[in-house]
This record gives structure tokens, sequence and C-alpha cells, in this order.
């Protein structure tokens, strides 16, 4: 029988079984996987499109592991699945190694198919075919699966699968995903949050600033028995000695004693930032309450208390270099890093940038009821940028562009800063030799160019800052293997002297 021919059939079973499975994962799952084997596909997915905030959320799939498939939002435009929910067209790769902008979640697809499921005014979702073969799907059977895929649209939508499966999305929102996106770094590290999490260890997670270490500790928090005792933080950069020993112990009043975060976090979490930057002798106090689990009260109320408390840290740098130095505590370093976890900077995980811009978009245009959109050069733009500043400094551009540029769909230019900073910025380069025409398009517009020269402007800057190759590398944030390949290779560092 042709797969012609079996299309009806296939419909009439799914729509009389559907009415049999007991919830909306396992009706999608029998859609799924009735699906692929009418097309002999070896994997696929079904995703589900959030009307307000322009993602599609992936509610089916096969031959995804777990992680990726809760991980899995991909934004209007990303990959080949954006692109068919954002034209409304199918659309065919036929070998995805030769598509650059396709996204990867599944290693052994070699083509790839994508249907929008559409109804004369909205996209309600994709559905994905995916073979292990390249150029596996022939003309005739994506005018088959076309067919087919319109004809699904109305069962999902009579059925209301689409609407029940957004809900459940909705309804089980998972702190851990808090943490956008579904580079294999970042899906690595959710796995170790929830091996972790559901304990009581303390947890030290290392990170530049700006990357997000504290959404860390908060799904650590979130997804543990304490999630309904306090969460508390504290940053211990920029505090004067008293007033960060205030801020962890308390501090006395006249005959009132104002408690401190440690003694507020009881029974939950308490998440402190830059622990390098706790002074010696607050270190050896911190060791004896956490050691001692004494309440830093001392009211004689409080004497027999005991301190029932998580503790989260977050720190800019190896703290071992500082044992070494003898400038942090060997005894608190190990209590507090029970278990270490890394958090990636952005520019290692720039695949998840167009994830994290257009979640900041449709933050930042509900917040000032905006209706802007991102160009597919603006995303490219995007993700080619350094961000030295990781996620926070996307989050502060994203905003900006959203509030300051007139333009309604994003262009690469609307990331730039007003006259004022962009003078200063023109200025910061003149200062170091590097004339500012090196940041002016030329004939050709190749953002890998771009991004080359401004490598060049970076480094050379690095080179003003510091003497040596091993300091650079650490300024910008990279290996020193890394720092002499880019030294080596960059067309606009030709001749550079170190």
């Amino acid at each position: 029988m042709s797969v012609k021919q079996d299309i009806s059939g296939t419909l009439r079973k799914i729509q009389k079984e559907i009415q049999q499975l007991p919830n909306i994962t396992d009706r999608l799952n029998f859609i799924l996987d009735m699906t692929l084997t009418l097309f002999g596909a070896s994997t696929g997915s079904i995703s589900i499109m959030d009307q307000e905030e322009k993602v599609l959320t992936i509610v089916a799939a096969k031959g995804m592991d777990w992680e990726k498939k809760i991980a899995a939002k991909l934004p209007f435009n990303l990959g080949v699945t954006g692109r068919a929910a954002s034209t409304r067209e199918i659309i065919y790769v036929p070998d995805v190694t030769l598509d650059k902008d396709y996204v990867k979640l599944i290693e052994t697809v070699r083509s790839e198919l994508a249907i929008p499921l559409l109804t004369r005014d909205s996209t309600v979702g994709v559905l994905n075919l995916e073979s292990d073969k390249v150029n596996f799907f022939s003309p005739d059977i994506i005018n088959q699966a076309t067919l087919f895929a319109s004809q699904l649209t109305i069962v999902i939508l009579e059925e209301r699968i689409a609407k029940e499966a957004f809900e459940k999305s909705k309804r089980e929102e998972d702190p851990v995903e808090e943490i956008l996106g579904y580079d294999p770094s970042i899906l690595f590290l959710k796995h170790r949050i929830r091996q972790v999490g559901p304990s009581d260890t303390s947890v030290m997670i290392i990170g530049e600033e700006g990357a997000g270490k504290k959404l860390i500790a908060k799904a650590l928090h979130y997804i543990s028995q304490r999630k309904n005792g306090p969460f508390l933080t504290v940053d211990c950069s920029g505090l004067s000695y008293e007033l960060l020993e205030a801020e962890l112990f308390g501090a006395q009043s006249g005959k009132i004693f104002n408690p401190g975060k440690i003694e507020q976090a009881n029974g939950g979490s308490l998440y402190i930032e830059s622990i390098g930057d706790l002074p010696s002798n607050l270190q050896t106090r911190f060791f004896q309450t956490l050691r001692d689990k004494t309440m830093p009260n001392p009211s004689a109320k409080k004497k027999d208390e005991v301190l029932n408390i998580r503790i989260f840290t977050g720190s800019k740098r190896d703290l071992l270099e500082d044992i070494q130095k003898e400038t942090f505590s060997m005894d608190l370093y190990y209590r507090l890093a029970e278990v270490p976890l890394r958090m990636p900077p952005l520019r290692e995980r720039r695949g998840d940038v167009p994830l994290l811009a257009h979640h900041f978009l449709y933050q930042y245009n509900k917040q000032y009821g905006r209706t802007k959109t991102f160009s597919t050069d603006a995303l490219k733009a995007l993700t080619g940028m350094p961000w030295s500043g990781n996620v926070r400094q996307l989050q502060s551009v994203i905003q900006y562009a959203v509030l300051v540029p007139p333009e309604v769909v994003l262009e690469p230019h609307s990331f730039l800063q007003d006259g004022k900073r962009e003078t200063e910025s023109n200025a910061k380069v003149q200062s170091f030799g590097v004339g500012t025409e090196i940041l002016s398009p030329s004939e050709n517009l190749s953002l890998n160019i771009a991004i080359e020269r401004l490598e060049a402007i970076w480094i050379k800057e690095a080179f003003q800052r510091v003497s040596t190759q091993e300091e650079a590398a650490k300024l910008l944030g990279i290996s020193r293997g890394s720092l002499q390949y880019k030294i080596k290779n960059n067309q606009f560092l030709d001749g550079f002297n170190t």
C-alpha cells in the first residue's frame, strides 16, 4: 500500500486510539510514532507554538534524550524548525551538515523536513521528520507529508491537543529550565543540578561576571526539600568589613539585635556571591558557624537553636590559587565546595544566543509595550559578538534595542549604543593606536571579518594593560593557546609583536 493510501488510514487510527490514551504525553507520542512510521523517518518531533512569546516548545520527540527535549525552545528564525514556523513554508534540508544555521539536537540526523502546522491565521506548531540518510525525502514523500500535516493540524485542534500540550508545558514549568539553553555544556550542567539539587550538599559555582551563577543557585534551591523555605543572597564584593559582617551575621542596634542573612535563611538556602572577597576574619567565623551549626544571634532565647541552612557560593576565580596564597581558608573551601559546578561563559555556547535574545526581547517588548522583532542578520550579528559581559550584557543590549532605536525590525545597527557611548568607544580605540575606521563597514560585509577586526582591537588593548601572554589571555577570558592561535592567524594582527 502506498503512503498516499495510508494517510487517511493513519489519521483514522490516530483519532480512534488517542481517545483511549490517559494523558496528553501518551497521545502526542502516539501521534509522532504513527507519523514517523508512515513516512519511514528515523527520528522526529512535534513542536507547539507559544503565540505570545513566539517560541516553539518540543512536546514530543523520538531519538532525543530527555534533557534536550525539555530544554529545547526554538525561537522564530532559528534553525530549520524556526524558519518553517516564521515563513509558514516547508523547509527541507537534504544534508544538514551543509546548513550553517542547522541546530543539532540529534547527532544521527542527516536530512530534515520541517512542516508548519497551519491555520489560516496562525502557526500551531511544526512537524519535523528526520532521517539518518542524506537526501532521504523524495518530492513525492514531501508532498504527501504536507497533505498529512494539514489534516493532522485539524485533528490536533479538534481534539484540543495543542491547547492541552501548551497548558501542560506552562503548568509544569521546571526551575532548572530557567537556565535557558541547549548547548551540550548547559545540558550537562542541568543534569548535574538535577543530581545534586535534592541533596543537602554545599555547592560552589564557578563562573564569570554575568554568566548566571545565581540562576544555578536558585534552581538548586527550588528543586530541593527546602523549596518552601527562604532563599536569600549576599554579595561580598564592594562591601566594607563592617557592612559584610552585619549582612551575614547581624548587628546590635542599641538593645535590639538585627539578624543577618545566615539567621534569616535558616530552614532554607543562602547564596553568597564573590565568596573569595570574604575577609579572613569573617572566613574563620563563617567556618566555625557552619561547623558548629550555631546561630549568630547572641540572644539567650536563641542559644539552643540549631542552624539548619544550605549554602551555595559563587566565585569568578579559582579559589585553589587563593588557598595556595593563603588568602582563603582551606577548611572553609572544602566545606563550601562539596560539589563544584562551572557555569560556562556565553562565548562558549554561542548557539544559545538566539534563544536568550528572543527571551529578553519578549520580556522587554511586554514591559515597554513594543512589538519589535529580529531580522536574520540581527541574530547572526548577536551570535558573533564577543560577549565579555556574558548573559547580563546580552540582556542589557536587547533592553537598549527595544527601548531606544525607532525601527520595529531590529538590524545589526540597532545594537549600537547612543552617540556619547560611541564617541567614548572611538576614543578608547584611538588611545591604543587603532583607527576608528576599523569599526566601519568595508566593501566586504562578512561578519567573520568584522569579528576578526574586533578581536584584533581587544587583543591589542589587553597588551596595553598587561605585559605577558598569560596575563593577556586571562584578561580576555581565553586560554594562552587560543590567544597564540588568534595572534598567528588574525589578518589584522599581522606583524603584531607581544
